[in-house]
């Protein structure tokens, strides 16, 4: 079968290895790259030349809609969008001559975008391997650029186990793989550097629209900072407000951004500014809203961001210190995108809405919030005691249903250990033999 990967920076040494034990198989493999720094050294490489000043030219209307979630042009300043129509010629002649039955690849970068839309044109199974967040270890085949799995393993936990699994969600002792935190040692710290560098030599050699320039990544981190430390000052002026004797109050626990999380897979959220005044137009003056930033905030603080809370006396922004452990207990509603928050909230009891419809909605606890204006509603739903509930049967059934479309292993670069790479190879070989079916 011949299969192809999509180029994305250090991903590529995850997906070379996958490609050495693919190749012993049988199987053809191709690599379509786009950074030149990182190309791969099993199966054959198309390099993606970069383009010349007179290649440039108007993005077609699809492509209009992917730059929606390009983060080098939302978030690192790029302000040319001539290289997506030279970048989907390049990639679909490509495909077209190449014909590979199944594409691998993520979601981030722009020419994966423009390779996810190319595949379904020309009906190519393109599929992310991506941690599925709960149970842990685990990772499923997201199809295209959503978060549908395809497939999986059928792995189901006996009841004790799920009960055990679903006790250590609700009460925060185990954490998705994504947010773990890697110990800093020397060799880290070494690495972080090497990797700065390389990514710096990526620009410096040609490589513009996924990389920003190195003094622009400076400017901004710098401002990143300042954001950071004007959000605590202003949620350690309102932290009173959280003892809110009676007050109903939403959790909007704000996403990272730039992540496929929510410029992709939550795309028509992922101004995030837009979202939290939607939740305070959209609900009655008795209603707080508490915005929970991440943790290891990034490029989703703005300063828009931070005048509008400022001039809001119903928003209370907790401070980055503050653990969800602290704010969950308090929060009547939480409102998510796409969020692991909503699996939490699905599995303790908490009414949970998500804005963007995923298999997470099949629970009776975590309806679609199809549109802002229905917020209210349930509110109310809330504060007359009818929204709706799950059982524990249900409950097991869903983290059984997130095992069976899972399978074991970590899909990145950052684990290629034998014994995980061999946890990795049956997922990948199972849907191999689906897609050859």
């Amino acid at each position: 079968m011949k299969i192809a990967f999509i180029e994305n920076r250090y991903r590529t040494l995850f997906w070379d290895t996958v490609a050495g034990h693919l190749v012993s198989q049988g199987h053809e493999v191709m690599f379509i790259v786009q950074n030149h720094r990182f190309h791969p050294a099993n199966g054959r490489t198309v390099m993606l030349p970069y383009p010349r000043k007179s290649d440039l030219s108007s993005p077609c209307e699809t492509d209009v809609r992917l730059i929606c979630s390009d983060r080098n042009i939302n978030y690192f300043g790029h302000h040319s969008t001539g290289h997506y129509s030279y970048y989907r010629r390049l990639i679909g002649k490509c495909l077209k001559r190449e014909q590979p039955k199944i594409v691998f690849g993520e979601s981030t970068a722009f020419h994966e975008l423009i390779t996810i839309d190319i595949c379904k044109q020309l009906s190519i199974p393109y599929f992310q391997p991506s941690t599925c967040r709960f149970p842990v270890g685990r990772f499923s085949f997201y199809r295209y650029d959503t978060l549908e799995p395809f497939s999986g393993s059928e792995d189901i936990l006996q009841d004790e186990e799920a009960v055990a699994l679903i006790d250590r969600i609700v009460h925060r002792t185990i954490k998705p793989d994504y947010m773990k935190k890697r110990e800093k040692t020397l060799a880290t710290r070494w690495s972080r550097i090497k990797d700065l560098s390389q990514l710096s030599l990526s620009y410096l050699t040609g490589e513009h629209y996924n990389t920003p320039a190195p003094w622009v990544k400076v400017r901004i981190e710098h401002k990143r900072k300042a954001l950071i430390h004007q959000w605590d000052e202003l949620a350690t002026a309102r932290r009173e407000m959280l003892d809110g004797k009676g007050r109903f109050m939403i959790l909007y626990p704000m996403q990272m951004q730039p992540e496929a999380n929510l410029d992709v897979w939550g795309s028509p959220f992922r101004n995030q500014l837009n979202t939290i005044q939607q939740i305070i137009r959209n609900t009655p003056e008795d209603v707080l809203v508490v915005v929970k930033p991440n943790p290891k905030s990034k490029y989703e603080l703005t300063p828009e961001l931070l005048s509008y809370m400022e001039g809001e006396n119903r928003i209370v922004p907790v401070s980055h210190a503050t653990s969800m452990d602290a704010v969950l207990p308090l929060a009547n509603l939480v409102v998510t995108a796409t969020g692991t928050v909503a699996i939490e909230c699905i599995l303790a009891d908490t009414p949970v809405l998500t804005l963007i419809k995923t298999m997470n909605n099949d629970m009776r606890n975590c309806p679609w919030l199809e549109a802002f204006d229905g917020l209210a509603e349930w509110v109310g739903q809330i504060r007359n005691n009818v929204f709706p509930k799950t059982t524990q049967r249900e409950k097991i059934d869903f983290i059984n249903r997130l095992n069976r479309t899972s399978f074991q292993g970590i899909p990145y670069e950052t684990a290629l250990q034998e014994d995980n790479i061999a946890n990795c190879m049956k997922g990948f070989v199972q849907i191999l033999s689906k897609i050859n079916q």
